[in-house]
């Protein structure tokens, strides 16, 4: 194996999944909704529907250790995760009934949601084998610097494409451009990713009930757990009707939408280094409080604006929260897998996605019995995510004394 050329091959395909991910991320699949439309309630689930389906995870490494982590397995279930996304293309095409359509696009979204948490275990592990220790860092950073780069052009684009076919009302045009550069990037991640070497993984036999006592046991490991949890929870209640309030109640265009998600791909981009030198010791506090402070501010904002000035605020809110998302990136993609114990990485990654998973199912709920489909009700979704953020901050400054 040449380590170097394995590296890059990785460090390409998960740039590409990730940036994929943006592309196809609650952003523009939820101005697609709002074209098809759905409720504001229905795109709020859609918006934690990701989350949501980390609760699946917990059954990921009890099935690898039947099935074993077979690339064409793997393979195969990350393809399904990338085509049920792709196929919501073809929602207007099929009908017109709301009920119907509504249906259809949370078919097709859970699909791909439960089929790419089912494989993120497995895939994160074999990328953490194969690299080194010493280089982690580097490609953590280097990774979410070039994810971020990598959609900047596009995204600008795409608002530029789908203000002109709103304008000319041929909006669905503009849509269809983007599920066909969706579906040309996942065709090349999955040739790439079939032609990459799969490390060796040492997986344990280990049962639905060892895959959660053993993580959930482990004193190490519940920090991790805890910080999952809250961060998860808030930043869920705080963005779930974010991207309701900008299209439908500040009736933000497309252009300006555009220019908003790569501020947030900018942010993330050029701070990550900053963040991989932070968490080079290890010491995440240097990570969690500065990242809670951040995401205080950004939804505080949000909260006590009017609109009219909520409008030039946006491009600040949006850095903050790219520098929120950068940090935690760092943490996520590190803290979780070195937290592990040897050969249980599966099963620790697959234990903490379905704590997050738990803490977000919460949302729903409160969103259907105490908040109503009101631009007032958003608002409480922001201060929600305060209140959390400021636990997760205190939760820290108490764990560090």
């Amino acid at each position: 194996m040449n380590y170097k050329r394995e590296y890059n091959k990785y460090l390409t395909s998960s740039v590409l999944d990730t940036a994929n991910n943006k592309i196809a991320s609650t952003a523009f699949i939820s101005a697609f909704a709002i074209y098809l439309g759905l409720s504001d309630f229905a795109l709020g689930i859609y918006a934690i529907l990701d989350t949501i389906a980390n609760v699946i995870q917990i059954f990921a490494a009890p099935l690898y250790s039947k099935i074993g982590q077979s690339k064409k397995i793997v393979l195969s279930i990350y393809s399904v995760y990338r085509i049920s996304y792709f196929s919501l293309v073809f929602i207007p095409f099929i009908s017109s009934n709301m009920g119907l359509v509504t249906a259809l696009f949370f078919v097709l979204a859970t699909i791909g949601s439960l089929a790419g948490k089912l494989v993120n275990s497995a895939l994160i592990n074999w990328c953490m084998t194969l690299i080194k220790n010493e280089d982690r860092t580097n490609f953590a950073w280097t990774r979410h610097f070039l994810n971020n780069t990598a959609v900047l052009a596009f995204t600008l684009i795409m608002g530029v494409i789908l203000d002109k076919f709103t304008a000319s009302g041929y909006e669905l045009y503009g849509f269809l451009i983007l599920f066909a550069i969706i579906f040309i990037i996942a065709f090349t991640d999955i040739s790439i990713r079939v032609k990459t070497f799969k490390p060796e993984v040492i997986q344990e036999k280990i049962t639905l009930k060892d895959n959660i006592v053993i993580p959930a046991r482990d004193k190490n490991f519940r920090s991790v757990l805890i910080t999952g949890g809250i961060n998860r929870f808030a930043y869920a209640i705080g963005t779930m009707y974010l991207n309701v309030f900008l299209l439908r109640y500040l009736n933000v265009g497309y252009l300006y939408y555009s220019i908003l998600n790569i501020l947030i791909s900018l942010a993330e981009a050029f701070s990550s280094k900053f963040w991989a030198s932070q968490s080079k010791n290890r010491d995440w506090t240097k990570i969690i409080l500065p990242m809670s402070v951040l995401f205080v501010i950004a939804f505080t904002v949000l909260l006590t604006f009017e609109n009219s000035m909520l409008i030039y605020l946006l491009p600040l809110i949006y850095i903050l929260i790219g520098f929120g998302n950068a940090a935690y990136e760092m943490y996520d993609h590190i803290a979780i897998y070195e937290s592990a114990k040897d050969n249980y990485q599966t099963s620790y990654v697959a234990f903490e996605r379905f704590i997050e998973g738990v803490a977000t199912m919460l949302i729903p709920l409160l969103s259907y019995t105490i908040l109503q489909e009101t631009e007032n009700a958003i608002r409480i979704t922001f201060l929600i995510s305060i209140m959390s953020y400021a636990i997760l901050f205190m939760y820290y400054k108490f764990r560090k004394k």
